[in-house]
Protein backbone atom coordinates (compact mmCIF):
# COMPACT_ATOMS: atom_id res chain seq x y z
CA UNK A 1 0.00 0.00 0.00
CA UNK A 2 1.63 3.47 -1.19
CA UNK A 3 2.23 5.95 1.68
CA UNK A 4 -0.77 8.69 1.59
CA UNK A 5 0.15 12.32 2.09
CA UNK A 6 -2.29 14.58 3.16
CA UNK A 7 -2.14 18.66 2.13
CA UNK A 8 -3.01 21.03 4.85
CA UNK A 9 -6.82 20.82 3.56
CA UNK A 10 -6.98 17.26 3.54
CA UNK A 11 -5.58 16.61 7.15
CA UNK A 12 -7.79 19.45 8.76
CA UNK A 13 -11.12 17.75 7.05
CA UNK A 14 -9.64 14.37 8.19
CA UNK A 15 -9.29 15.19 11.72
CA UNK A 16 -12.35 17.59 11.35
CA UNK A 17 -10.12 20.60 12.47
CA UNK A 18 -9.35 23.93 10.74
CA UNK A 19 -6.98 24.42 8.62
CA UNK A 20 -5.16 27.61 10.59
CA UNK A 21 -5.10 24.30 13.64
CA UNK A 22 -3.39 22.25 11.59
CA UNK A 23 -0.78 24.78 10.41
CA UNK A 24 -0.23 26.07 14.32
CA UNK A 25 0.44 22.71 15.38
CA UNK A 26 3.15 22.03 12.52
CA UNK A 27 4.84 24.92 13.21
CA UNK A 28 4.64 24.69 16.72
CA UNK A 29 5.96 20.84 16.10
CA UNK A 30 2.79 19.87 18.06
CA UNK A 31 2.19 17.87 14.58
CA UNK A 32 4.54 16.29 13.08
CA UNK A 33 4.61 17.63 8.92
CA UNK A 34 7.11 18.74 6.12
CA UNK A 35 6.89 21.64 3.88
CA UNK A 36 7.01 21.53 -0.03
CA UNK A 37 7.48 24.71 -1.44
CA UNK A 38 6.03 27.13 1.17
CA UNK A 39 3.30 24.15 1.55
CA UNK A 40 2.98 22.35 4.65
CA UNK A 41 2.14 18.34 3.85
CA UNK A 42 2.06 14.98 6.46
CA UNK A 43 2.18 11.73 5.40
CA UNK A 44 0.25 9.09 7.53
CA UNK A 45 3.58 6.93 8.66
CA UNK A 46 4.44 10.49 10.60
CA UNK A 47 1.30 10.91 12.85
CA UNK A 48 0.84 7.09 13.17
CA UNK A 49 4.65 7.29 15.01
CA UNK A 50 3.74 10.20 16.12
CA UNK A 51 1.02 9.01 17.91
CA UNK A 52 2.43 6.19 19.15
CA UNK A 53 5.17 7.94 20.32
CA UNK A 54 3.46 11.07 22.30
CA UNK A 55 0.77 8.99 24.18
CA UNK A 56 2.46 10.12 28.09
CA UNK A 57 3.91 12.87 26.67
CA UNK A 58 0.82 14.63 25.14
CA UNK A 59 -1.68 16.35 27.47
CA UNK A 60 -5.26 15.71 27.32
CA UNK A 61 -5.82 19.50 26.01
CA UNK A 62 -3.49 18.76 22.78
CA UNK A 63 -5.21 15.60 22.19
CA UNK A 64 -8.59 17.29 22.12
CA UNK A 65 -6.83 20.19 19.92
CA UNK A 66 -5.04 17.33 17.09
CA UNK A 67 -8.09 14.92 17.27
CA UNK A 68 -11.50 16.38 18.62
CA UNK A 69 -11.97 13.46 21.32
CA UNK A 70 -14.44 15.24 22.82
CA UNK A 71 -16.55 14.72 19.20
CA UNK A 72 -17.92 11.75 17.97
CA UNK A 73 -17.33 10.04 20.97
CA UNK A 74 -17.91 6.05 21.67
CA UNK A 75 -17.55 5.02 25.17
CA UNK A 76 -14.54 3.14 25.74
CA UNK A 77 -16.49 0.81 27.67
CA UNK A 78 -18.59 -0.38 24.57
CA UNK A 79 -15.25 -0.89 22.43
CA UNK A 80 -13.82 -3.60 24.56
CA UNK A 81 -15.57 -6.63 25.96
CA UNK A 82 -14.72 -9.71 28.66
CA UNK A 83 -14.32 -12.08 25.18
CA UNK A 84 -11.09 -9.89 23.62
CA UNK A 85 -9.70 -8.85 27.18
CA UNK A 86 -6.67 -11.58 28.17
CA UNK A 87 -5.25 -11.28 31.64
CA UNK A 88 -3.15 -14.13 31.65
CA UNK A 89 -0.97 -13.89 28.35
CA UNK A 90 1.53 -16.43 28.50
CA UNK A 91 3.52 -15.07 25.34
CA UNK A 92 7.01 -14.65 26.28
CA UNK A 93 8.00 -12.53 23.19
CA UNK A 94 7.03 -10.19 20.66
CA UNK A 95 6.26 -12.70 17.78
CA UNK A 96 4.43 -15.01 20.51
CA UNK A 97 2.08 -11.30 21.36
CA UNK A 98 1.18 -10.31 18.60
CA UNK A 99 0.12 -14.03 17.35
CA UNK A 100 -2.13 -14.03 20.45
CA UNK A 101 -3.91 -10.96 20.03
CA UNK A 102 -4.38 -11.68 16.21
CA UNK A 103 -6.06 -15.29 17.52
CA UNK A 104 -7.95 -13.02 20.08
CA UNK A 105 -9.40 -10.98 17.08
CA UNK A 106 -10.14 -13.98 15.05
CA UNK A 107 -11.90 -16.13 17.39
CA UNK A 108 -13.98 -12.61 18.72
CA UNK A 109 -14.75 -12.44 14.41
CA UNK A 110 -13.23 -8.90 15.22
CA UNK A 111 -11.02 -9.79 11.78
CA UNK A 112 -12.24 -12.27 8.84
CA UNK A 113 -7.90 -13.67 8.83
CA UNK A 114 -5.62 -14.88 11.73
CA UNK A 115 -3.02 -14.76 9.02
CA UNK A 116 -3.33 -11.68 7.82
CA UNK A 117 -4.17 -9.51 10.57
CA UNK A 118 -0.60 -11.17 12.77
CA UNK A 119 1.41 -10.84 8.99
CA UNK A 120 0.08 -6.84 9.29
CA UNK A 121 1.30 -6.73 13.06
CA UNK A 122 4.66 -8.10 12.59
CA UNK A 123 5.50 -5.26 9.83
CA UNK A 124 4.25 -2.58 11.70
CA UNK A 125 6.63 -3.70 14.69
CA UNK A 126 9.23 -4.50 11.89
CA UNK A 127 9.40 -0.50 11.26
CA UNK A 128 9.07 0.38 14.97
CA UNK A 129 8.42 -1.04 17.80
CA UNK A 130 4.70 0.02 19.40
CA UNK A 131 6.01 0.06 22.89
CA UNK A 132 5.45 3.00 24.39
CA UNK A 133 7.03 3.20 27.90
CA UNK A 134 5.93 2.21 31.52
CA UNK A 135 4.88 -0.83 30.74
CA UNK A 136 2.58 -0.36 27.78
CA UNK A 137 2.61 -1.01 23.77
CA UNK A 138 -0.16 -0.20 21.46
CA UNK A 139 0.61 -3.26 18.59
CA UNK A 140 -1.34 -2.41 15.15
CA UNK A 141 -1.22 -2.49 11.66
CA UNK A 142 0.62 -0.04 9.50
CA UNK A 143 -2.68 0.77 7.13
CA UNK A 144 -5.75 -0.21 8.96
CA UNK A 145 -8.91 -0.92 6.70
CA UNK A 146 -12.06 -2.81 6.54
CA UNK A 147 -10.17 -6.06 4.87
CA UNK A 148 -8.46 -6.05 8.47
CA UNK A 149 -10.94 -5.40 10.68
CA UNK A 150 -15.05 -5.66 10.44
CA UNK A 151 -15.88 -2.51 13.47
CA UNK A 152 -14.08 -0.65 15.61
CA UNK A 153 -12.40 -2.45 19.24
CA UNK A 154 -10.03 -2.50 21.25
CA UNK A 155 -8.47 -5.54 22.30
CA UNK A 156 -6.58 -6.05 25.75
CA UNK A 157 -3.88 -8.11 27.21
CA UNK A 158 -1.32 -8.25 30.16
CA UNK A 159 1.39 -10.23 31.22
CA UNK A 160 2.30 -10.40 34.93
CA UNK A 161 5.58 -11.51 33.83
CA UNK A 162 6.13 -8.72 31.00
CA UNK A 163 7.87 -9.09 27.81
CA UNK A 164 10.47 -7.56 26.67
CA UNK A 165 9.33 -5.22 23.80
CA UNK A 166 11.90 -3.06 22.64
CA UNK A 167 10.30 0.10 24.54
CA UNK A 168 11.88 3.21 24.65
CA UNK A 169 12.57 2.99 28.21
CA UNK A 170 14.28 -0.66 28.11
CA UNK A 171 11.54 -1.76 30.26
CA UNK A 172 9.25 -5.00 30.04
CA UNK A 173 5.66 -4.92 28.88
CA UNK A 174 2.74 -5.55 30.64
CA UNK A 175 -0.15 -4.28 29.23
CA UNK A 176 -0.83 -4.59 25.33
CA UNK A 177 -3.66 -2.31 23.85
CA UNK A 178 -4.43 -3.12 20.06
CA UNK A 179 -6.77 -0.72 18.18
CA UNK A 180 -8.83 -2.18 15.62
CA UNK A 181 -9.91 0.02 13.13
CA UNK A 182 -11.72 0.25 9.94
CA UNK A 183 -9.59 3.14 8.66
CA UNK A 184 -6.96 5.82 9.44
CA UNK A 185 -9.47 8.41 11.07
CA UNK A 186 -11.00 5.91 13.52
CA UNK A 187 -7.73 4.94 14.17
CA UNK A 188 -6.50 7.85 15.91
CA UNK A 189 -9.23 8.15 17.82
CA UNK A 190 -9.10 4.79 19.14
CA UNK A 191 -5.29 5.92 20.15
CA UNK A 192 -6.54 8.69 21.59
CA UNK A 193 -9.04 7.19 23.62
CA UNK A 194 -6.11 4.87 25.24
CA UNK A 195 -3.53 7.87 25.53
CA UNK A 196 -6.84 9.52 27.47
CA UNK A 197 -7.14 6.11 29.86
CA UNK A 198 -3.34 5.96 30.26
CA UNK A 199 -3.27 9.61 31.63
CA UNK A 200 -5.64 8.79 34.53
CA UNK A 201 -3.09 8.65 37.94
CA UNK A 202 -2.57 4.58 39.00
CA UNK A 203 -4.84 3.73 35.80
CA UNK A 204 -1.58 0.85 34.90
CA UNK A 205 -1.42 -0.34 38.23
CA UNK A 206 -5.61 -0.78 38.52
CA UNK A 207 -5.20 -2.93 35.54
CA UNK A 208 -2.24 -4.56 36.41
CA UNK A 209 -4.08 -5.69 39.62
CA UNK A 210 -7.80 -7.08 38.49
CA UNK A 211 -8.52 -10.55 38.54
CA UNK A 212 -10.89 -10.78 35.94
CA UNK A 213 -12.06 -9.30 32.76
CA UNK A 214 -15.29 -7.86 34.28
CA UNK A 215 -13.60 -5.61 36.43
CA UNK A 216 -11.46 -4.03 33.81
CA UNK A 217 -15.01 -3.41 32.02
CA UNK A 218 -16.37 -1.82 35.45
CA UNK A 219 -13.26 0.40 35.83
CA UNK A 220 -14.06 1.81 32.49
CA UNK A 221 -17.64 2.84 32.99
CA UNK A 222 -16.81 3.97 36.44
CA UNK A 223 -13.94 6.37 34.77
CA UNK A 224 -16.70 7.36 32.23
CA UNK A 225 -18.88 7.85 35.49
CA UNK A 226 -16.52 10.38 37.07
CA UNK A 227 -15.90 12.35 33.44
CA UNK A 228 -12.32 11.39 33.59
CA UNK A 229 -12.73 9.09 30.21
CA UNK A 230 -14.93 10.89 27.85
CA UNK A 231 -18.71 9.64 26.71
CA UNK A 232 -21.88 11.35 25.53
CA UNK A 233 -23.73 7.52 26.43
CA UNK A 234 -23.87 8.55 30.37
CA UNK A 235 -27.63 6.91 30.78
CA UNK A 236 -26.14 4.20 29.12
CA UNK A 237 -23.01 3.45 31.51
CA UNK A 238 -25.21 3.91 34.64
CA UNK A 239 -27.56 1.44 33.74
CA UNK A 240 -25.15 -1.49 32.82
CA UNK A 241 -23.92 -0.11 36.20
CA UNK A 242 -27.16 -0.57 37.90
CA UNK A 243 -27.77 -3.85 36.55
CA UNK A 244 -24.48 -5.20 38.08
CA UNK A 245 -25.58 -4.28 41.28
CA UNK A 246 -28.83 -5.55 40.96
CA UNK A 247 -27.01 -9.16 39.76
CA UNK A 248 -24.77 -8.67 42.65
CA UNK A 249 -27.94 -8.13 45.20
CA UNK A 250 -29.74 -11.39 44.11
CA UNK A 251 -26.73 -12.93 44.72
CA UNK A 252 -25.88 -12.58 48.05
Amino acid sequence: MAEEIFTTQELAEYMKVNEKTVIKLAQAGDLPGFKVGNQWRFSWTMIDRYMNGHVFDSSDENMDIILKTKDHIIPFSRLTDETIINLDLRADSKRKVISELARMSHTARLTPSYEGLYIALEEREKLLSTAVGQGVALPHPRFPDQMTFKEPHIVIARSKIGVEYDAPDNKKVHLFFMPCSQSQFVHLRLLAKISKLLHIPNVIDRFMQVTSAKEIIQILMALEQEHLLPTDDTNHVQKVIDEQNEVQERQK
